[in-house]
């Protein structure tokens, strides 16, 4: 630490602090691991500094607004900002990609595998960080400004409303579990194993048991001043003001061990890395060293404890054969095939060095070696699980390819498919990128040789799909004209003559299509559905046709039946004209005439039918006969 001296108002008898560095940055939020420090900047970046030196490593950005939080884990950094969640690779500091927010966010948090967002629209998001799968539900009636998570638990509030407790679940909205002291408007929220911790305007911190969800005690400050960031674990708490005051208390006695204040200064977000203290200032991000009667306090350490002022220290063997045994655990799971469990041991390996590090500072060479071995063994493992992954992405794609070229069609809905490409395209960016990561391992030329597979086997299997799509598209805008045509027709009202020959036509060209259609094909289900269809109609029909041709024959097929027909018919065309004279109702005249005339027709196309010539020459001047009587009846009302 450096011996820099700052205007701070006089801290604790117990508890001392030195300013190591200020960063220069307008920083909103802070985030760390076991080599970097990160801040979310107001400027639209997101900054990486090595803990070593202090010296800025990576400017990730630019977002496309400021950033409200950062977040981290083993291989990524996240920025939450108003409508993204970004993320960018480790090491490399490259970009991947970025979540499309349908809200606004104001908050967020990361535990395990899930993203929570708190929006102004008062909905709770999350995002699951293994398949991109977003869900929100609405939790407030205001804006969501307090959020905080350990996987069990969600604790979220709003400036108007009480803090709330809930349950996540795994596919519905999160379950109300109690509501936090509605007397009360919280300010900032955090919690630990035992309690949830609620800060308050007045500066005081109130503790709610987990297990009845009872306010246990207040932790009063003395500065009644608004709180604006909090951390915990079991055994410490830190609060920030905006006033700039910054307090540790021991939660286990319940008493405070130290309060710093820098004149003039105004706190922010408080994050604690073992025995420093980052905070976000109005002069930069301040990094202060904290220790106990000279002793470096390691706040993060839960197996520290004060009692009677002394530390009761880890021992560094513990946990170095506590890594050994993850490490072996893992090389097991690795020889037998299991890639993701070897990683998830190798990883706790990990954590643990990184989470002792204080500890393991009398064996600074058996750490370093360990953490370079088991950080190859995991990489060995990701890379074999990415090609494992890669491979039986692949054989689903080939699946595919081969549906559609031998049978023409996919059994896959779209939704699936839609699925399967995302997943492709999400494990080769992963896979070029681990790779690159990795390129002193022959195992990642095996990896990129795979990916490169898998790129030209999805643009395959794309293209395929897009043919099939087109055919199919094509087969179905086919028989929709076909069939506006037809409702056409009805509407016109066409003869049935008409509406048939339409329908043969329909179906030679649906025979035609047919013909060129693959065997067992989509299309050609299409196809052939349609064309049953409009052969079944073409025949309804046809025998409507058929049976009005047939009646008409039954009647005038006998020549004995149609000569006596016409003769009774013009037998009794005088008696039927004389009583059409006698008829005054012109319209009632009109109408019988139109009728003798359709049967006089019809007996003269019968004669002529048959060869009736003395018949047809009769009925010809009936006929005529009948013109001039309709004629004169117009004269006659005219």
């Amino acid at each position: 630490m450096s011996d820099q001296q700052d205007n701070s108002a006089p801290a604790s008898s117990s508890v001392t602090h030195e300013e190591v560095t200020v960063l220069e940055v307008d920083a909103v939020d802070i985030s760390y691991d076991d080599r970097f420090l990160y801040a979310a900047c107001k400027d639209k970046y997101v900054r990486v500094w090595s803990k070593g030196d202090w010296q800025l490593v990576a400017e990730l950005g630019e977002t496309n607004s400021e950033p409200l939080a950062v977040h981290v884990d083993k291989d990524h950094v996240y920025a939450t900002c108003e409508r993204r969640v970004y993320m960018w690779r480790k090491g490399t500091w490259g970009m991947i990609g970025w979540f499309e927010l349908s809200y606004h966010a104001l908050t967020s948090d990361l535990h395990g595998d899930c993203f929570y967002i708190g929006t102004r629209e008062g909905r709770l998001l999350s995002i699951k960080r293994d398949t991109n799968e977003t869900s929100s539900w609405p939790l407030h009636k205001s804006e969501i400004t307090m959020l905080w998570s350990n996987g069990s638990v969600i604790c979220s509030g709003t400036k108007k409303e009480a803090p709330v407790v809930w349950t996540p679940d795994l596919d519905t909205a999160p379950t109300e579990l109690a509501v936090l002291d509605k007397s009360d408007r919280g300010t900032a929220v955090t919690g630990n194993s035992q309690f949830v911790m609620v800060g308050l305007a007045s500066g005081d911190v109130k503790l709610w048991d987990r297990v009845g969800w009872s306010h246990v005690r207040t932790l009063e400050s003395q500065t009644d001043e608004p709180l604006i960031s909090m951390w915990a674990n079991d055994l410490y708490l830190v609060t920030s003001s905006t006033a700039g005051f910054l307090t540790i208390w021991d939660l286990k006695k319940d008493i405070q061990l130290g309060q710093i204040r820098k004149n003039g200064i105004k706190y922010g977000r408080v994050v604690v890395d073992h025995d420093l203290i980052y905070i976000a200032t109005s002069e930069g991000l301040a990094v202060m060293g904290i220790s106990l009667e000279g002793q470096a306090l390691d706040l993060c350490n839960t197996d520290n404890r004060i009692q009677d002022d002394d530390l009761l220290k880890t021992s560094p063997y513990d946990v170095l054969e506590s890594v050994l045994n993850h490490q072996r655990q893992g090389d097991n799971l690795l020889q037998e095939r299991h890639f993701s469990k070897a990683m998830e041991e190798y990883d706790n390996a990990l954590y643990l060095l990184i989470d002792n590090v204080h500890a393991l500072q009398a064996v600074p060479k058996e750490r370093e070696k360990l953490t370079r071995e088991i950080s190859g063994r995991r990489s060995k493992a990701s890379l074999r699980s990415k090609i494992e992954t890669i491979q039986s992405i692949n054989k689903e794609i080939e699946q595919i390819s081969d549906e559609l070229e031998l049978i023409g069609q996919t059994l896959r809905d779209e939704a699936e498919i839609d699925s399967l490409w995302s997943n492709a395209e999400l494990a080769i960016l992963e896979s070029r990128t681990l790779s690159e990561d990795n390129a002193d391992d022959m195992l990642s030329y095996q990896l990129i040789y795979l990916t490169d597979n898998l790129q030209s086997d999805l643009e395959a299997a794309k293209e395929k799909l897009v043919n099939y799509q087109r055919k199919v598209n094509q087969a179905v805008a086919l028989i929709h004209g076909m069939e506006n045509e037809w409702r056409w027709m009805e509407q016109r009202r066409t003869s049935l003559s008409e509406r048939k020959g339409f329908l043969e036509r329909t179906i030679k060209q649906l025979e035609k299509e047919l013909a060129n259609a693959e065997s067992d094909s989509e299309v050609q289900e299409i196809l052939k559905a349609a064309l049953d269809k409009h052969k079944q109609l073409h025949e309804q029909i046809g025998r409507i046709i058929s049976a009005s041709d047939d009646e008409q024959d039954a009647v005038l097929s006998s020549r004995e039946d149609a000569l006596a027909a016409i003769h009774g018919l013009l037998r009794i065309i005088p008696k039927k004209r004389n009583a059409m004279l006698a008829i005054s109702d012109h319209a009632k005249r009109q109408k019988e005439l139109e009728r003798l005339t359709t049967a006089l027709e019809e007996a003269l196309e019968s004669a002529k039918h048959h060869g009736l010539k003395e018949e047809t020459r009769s009925i010809q001047n009936e006929i005529e006969s009948v013109a001039a009587l309709n004629g004169a009846a117009r004269t006659e009302n005219t």
